[in-house]
């Protein structure tokens, strides 16, 4: 075999191995509180019901804190306080869930990253309710204009 064969080789060998390493570390397993608990250290993603009552959020100089407690999505009782320590998301007041990707530590879930889940803005609307009718003009319009 040539030296460059084996030079590209290799470097194609390489890059092969970051990209599965990457792809490894990327994707964090979905676990319940109670197993992300006993799991500690290990990088998971817990869903989970935000209690807007224990939210705090503190500035110490140019470290942000965002703290709060979610609970089980299962509807059990089980609560653990996820702490974030990045810029609090626009859409966390509205947030009714949220998912934490981080690890457990310190006798609270250390998230890296938040995935802020808004209740839809078609939730609460009357199913028994029709839609407003269209106006002759809208049926002309949405079919491609006027016979």
């Amino acid at each position: 075999m040539k030296p460059a064969h084996i030079i590209a080789f290799s470097l194609l060998l390489i890059s092969a191995c970051v990209t599965l390493f990457s792809f490894s570390q990327a994707t964090a397993p979905h676990v319940s509180i109670p197993q992300a608990r006993a799991m500690p250290g290990k990088v998971v993603q817990v869903p989970g019901q935000i209690d807007h009552s224990s939210v705090s959020f503190t500035i110490h100089g140019t470290q942000s804190e965002l703290k709060f407690d979610i609970t089980d999505m299962q509807g059990s009782k089980d609560r653990m306080t996820v702490v974030y320590r990045k810029p609090k998301p626009e859409n966390f007041a509205n947030a009714t869930s949220v998912e934490a990707i981080g690890r457990y530590s310190d006798n609270a879930f250390q998230a890296h990253t938040l995935l802020v889940k808004c209740p839809s803005k078609y939730e609460g609307a009357d199913p028994a309710r029709p839609a407003p009718a269209m106006k002759n003009a809208d049926r002309t319009s949405a079919v491609g204009g006027a016979p």
